[in-house]
């Protein structure tokens, strides 16, 4: 009897272990054809099932997965615990659906006005009025005083070119030719080697839509147009017809496309030519229909639409009527936000519909009056959020250096009492009320 019981578990363990063996064998060789590879192999498929977008085509999906390693396996995970949104190409490729669709139809190759920026910090940055003018101040200093470092101080220096993208207003004519415009007080003249101070400044893009590119006439507005074309220095804002006026420059950033334009309404008695389909000069926004219609064009073509705009009443910090209704009908239309200069002086801030609105950055490298200004710094993070930042400086005896201390705060100060409904902390940076 005993015997039988030790042949029965003998018999039993005989069996489990006949079952182990082929259920390890079964596991091994399931081990062997990983779960990933046969992902792999129809990937595109369950991509182009779970996304389920007519607008995403299946050769688009195909493109990535070839251009965009381990891309598709990351993003359907993502869609295995959330909905499909655009948001997500930007998370498992580091560009925005926007750009990857650019570069699938190739459409950046045939394209003069984009950039493609390697990042350093994923910021973007803008400053109010320069004037490189021979017959005016910072031009006479810069030679005078050995270069670059002579009119901007060594910190404010590397605050711009550390920045991946630095935009100035240019307001001064570039040309050996020429008679200055009659009746017209103030006019400003460079010749056309002054464009490399830009490059050591570390500029990325100039405005032009301002009141004094066409101080000279014609014939120096069209050296002018050359002349930065020549420096290879990016423009918008003006050009020798309306097309080329109001022609965007794209850059991209952190893998987001970005559109700059830039208008002008800064004249009371205006003598500098709107562009027309014929005849070269500014864009201008005394209208703003033209450049609403421009932002939504741009809108569904772009991560963000930045325009810039020329407005508002000289060395005054209130703000005009026609500055808040314009600003705010260009977020209306798709802006991301608006930046603006022409008023010598800072002026305040407001945040509408979550969207910043930088009334005026005033004077930065223009003469030799002692006044405020300040650099605006946009940081783009990886989820698209934007912060938003302005850098207090000091324009005095012909340069400009950035503030600390007390002085940065007075600077703050005098911002966040000028502005509506935004305010600025202890280090610069805006936030709502």
């Amino acid at each position: 009897m005993k015997k039988k019981r030790i042949k029965r578990k003998v018999k039993i363990f005989v069996l489990i272990l006949i079952i182990s063996l082929i259920i390890g064998v079964f596991l091994f060789n399931k081990k062997d054809t990983p779960k990933k590879v046969i992902k792999k192999d129809n990937i595109v498929d369950t991509i182009y099932n779970k996304i389920n977008d007519e607008s995403v085509n299946k050769d688009f999906i195909k493109w990535i997965n070839t251009n965009y390693k381990d891309s598709l396996v990351k993003l359907d995970k993502l869609l295995d615990s959330d909905e499909y949104n655009l948001s997500m190409w930007h998370k498992v490729t580091d560009n925005s659906y926007i750009v990857l669709n650019d570069l699938y139809n190739k459409k950046y190759d045939s394209m003069d006005n984009i950039k493609i920026i390697d990042s350093k910090n994923n910021s973007l940055s803008f400053v109010g009025d320069v004037s490189l003018a021979d017959n005016w101040f910072i031009a006479p200093k810069y030679d005078s005083e050995g270069g670059i470092e002579g009119v901007l101080s060594k910190d404010i220096l590397k605050e711009m070119r550390d920045t991946d993208l630095m935009v100035v207003n240019s307001e001064f004519t570039v040309s050996n030719r020429g008679s200055a415009l009659k009746g017209k007080l103030y006019t400003f003249r460079a010749k056309p080697e002054r464009l490399k101070i830009y490059d050591e400044m570390g500029v990325d893009l100039v405005t032009l839509a301002n009141n004094h590119v066409y101080d000279y006439g014609e014939d120096a507005f069209q050296d002018m147009l050359k002349a930065f074309d020549k420096y290879k220095i990016p423009r918008v804002g003006a050009g020798k017809n309306i097309d080329e006026a109001k022609k965007p420059y794209y850059f991209i950033i952190n893998g987001y496309k970005i559109a700059i334009v830039n208008a002008t309404r800064a004249e009371k008695y205006i003598m500098t030519p709107g562009a027309t389909k014929t005849q070269g000069g500014v864009f201008r926004c005394y209208d703003p229909e033209p450049m609403i219609n421009l932002i939504k064009e741009l809108k569904k073509e772009t991560d963000y639409v930045i325009p810039v705009i020329h407005f508002g009443r000289e060395d005054s910090h209130e703000l005009e009527d026609a500055q808040v209704s314009s600003a705010k009908a260009y977020i209306d239309a798709g802006a991301s936000m608006v930046v603006g200069h022409h008023a010598h002086t800072l002026q305040g801030v407001e945040i509408y519909k979550d969207k910043p609105i930088i009334y005026n950055l005033g004077n930065f490298l223009f003469n030799d009056l002692k006044v405020d200004t300040a650099i605006y710094k946009v940081i783009l993070n990886d989820d698209g959020t934007m912060e938003y930042y302005m850098i207090p400086a000091l324009q005095e005896n012909s340069s400009t250096k950035l503030l600390s201390g007390s002085e940065k705060q007075r600077v703050i100060n005098d911002i966040n009492s000028w502005s509506i409904n935004a305010y600025l902390d202890k280090n610069g940076k805006i936030e709502k009320k």
